[in-house]
């Protein structure tokens, strides 16, 4: 039970809080972009110190610049050409040891939208149950972790992206001319931590997931992460260290950055429509160790897709593509160009906000499925009944 009333404090002083950082950071962005502008040529001077905060810090989540300057701004010259778009999202029910029984779903929802066809756009739906012992329990015999299931959701997900890459690349009887867009709903790199990173099974999850994109690749079509409202500070992390004298460089100065608590997104907020910054690598250990090594690393640039002019009107979102995308700036410029034009009335990709909706497991459909269940446990003359715990939590809510 939540008594609004207790909390009305604390939200008002929150709003106040939230105020006065909003000031705070629109006077630090304004520095941040001089500091940008003047210290945008990217030179050898500059890369020596990316590479120093990283032998100081490996962990150190910053940006190595692709591009020559960092202040770099483009918009792609001409009108949009039809393209293929391709969009999955996915979404699960986690294990629970209170429910009628141990398992767990995922459901991967897909849509293919054929620009300048007229076609109806094409979606689908792949629900997967897991509940064999080898499903549910890790090597170590205890219960499969969220971390799991997200893990074996983004497995999947990539895998349908590639699966219907290749169909599409089919359907147009290989002509290399159509440009194919496979999108996800965020970041294209994994997210691992330095320990996971030692587990064979986190090294099988990474390798089967870098052989996805490149299956993806060989179709010729071009994997893209899309990640709105990004949150990601990258980009001013590399303003910070490149402001540092290199004999001030050390693993706590590299964290502790004059920008703490800033995004790139407002760094970025003075993009025209349509118009994308420079693009930089993620310095992350797992996009340099094996995303690189497997001629995949993970480049991103900052886009902005809304369709109205000033900053107030800004939407600034992240786009993640491998490095064989992002060399070829004629390519990129289409990609950029097909996931603008889907962003036309919303500000958002269409095929990315259906896809969601195809994903998604509602309280209602679970509840349906759960009651499927439960009807199946008792022809097997199974007794379904959730624990205790559940039980009275249900009853108290009813």
């Amino acid at each position: 039970m939540l008594e609004l009333r207790k909390l009305l404090a604390h939200v008002e002083a929150m709003s106040r809080e939230m105020a006065a950082r909003q000031r705070d950071f629109a006077s630090r962005i304004t520095e941040a972009r001089e500091k940008l502008a003047a210290l945008a040529q990217v030179d050898e001077v500059m890369q020596a110190k990316i590479e120093q905060a990283l032998s100081v810090d490996p962990t150190w989540r910053g940006a190595q610049p692709v591009s020559a300057r960092l202040d770099e701004r483009h918009q792609p010259d001409g009108d949009a050409t039809p393209a293929t778009l391709i969009a999955v999202d996915g979404s699960q029910i986690y294990p629970d040891r209170h429910g009628l029984a141990l398992y767990y779903l995922i459901n991967i929802g897909s849509i293919i939208l054929r620009q300048g066809t007229g076609e109806a756009p094409q979606t689908d739906t792949q629900p997967t149950l897991y509940f064999l012992e080898e499903d549910i329990y890790n090597d170590g015999g205890d219960l499969v972790t969220a971390g799991d299931v997200n893990a074996r959701r983004e497995q999947a997900e990539l895998k349908m992206l590639a699966e219907l890459a290749r169909e599409e690349r089919g359907y147009w009887g290989g002509d290399l001319d159509r440009l194919i867009v496979a999108m996800t709903d965020g970041p294209l790199l994994i997210w691992m931590g330095e320990t996971d990173m030692k587990d064979p099974a986190a090294k099988a999850h990474i390798q089967t997931y870098i052989a996805q994109l490149q299956a993806i690749q060989q179709s010729a079509a071009i994997p893209i992460g899309y990640v709105d409202r990004p949150r990601s500070a990258n980009v001013l992390r590399l303003l910070h260290v490149i402001q540092l004298d290199p004999t001030e460089i050390s693993k706590e100065r590299v964290r502790q950055t004059c920008y703490q608590g800033m995004t790139d997104r407002l760094l970025f907020q003075d993009l025209k429509p349509n118009q994308r910054s420079a693009i930089f690598a993620a310095t992350t250990r797992i996009n340099r160790e094996f995303f690189r090594a497997a001629g995949q690393e993970i480049h991103f640039f900052y886009l902005n897709v809304a369709q109205k002019k000033g900053e107030e009107h800004a939407r600034i979102v992240r786009v993640d593509a491998p490095a064989w995308v992002t060399g070829q700036p004629s390519l990129l410029d289409r990609v950029q160009q097909a996931i603008y034009e889907d962003c036309r009335g919303t500000e958002h990709p269409y095929v990315l906000a259906r896809a969601h909706e195809l994903a998604v497991v509602t309280y209602a459909e679970r509840r349906d499925f759960e009651q499927t269940l439960a009807a199946a446990l008792i022809r097997q003359d199974l007794t379904p009944e959730p624990s205790r715990k559940a039980w009275l939590k249900w009853l108290m809510s009813g």
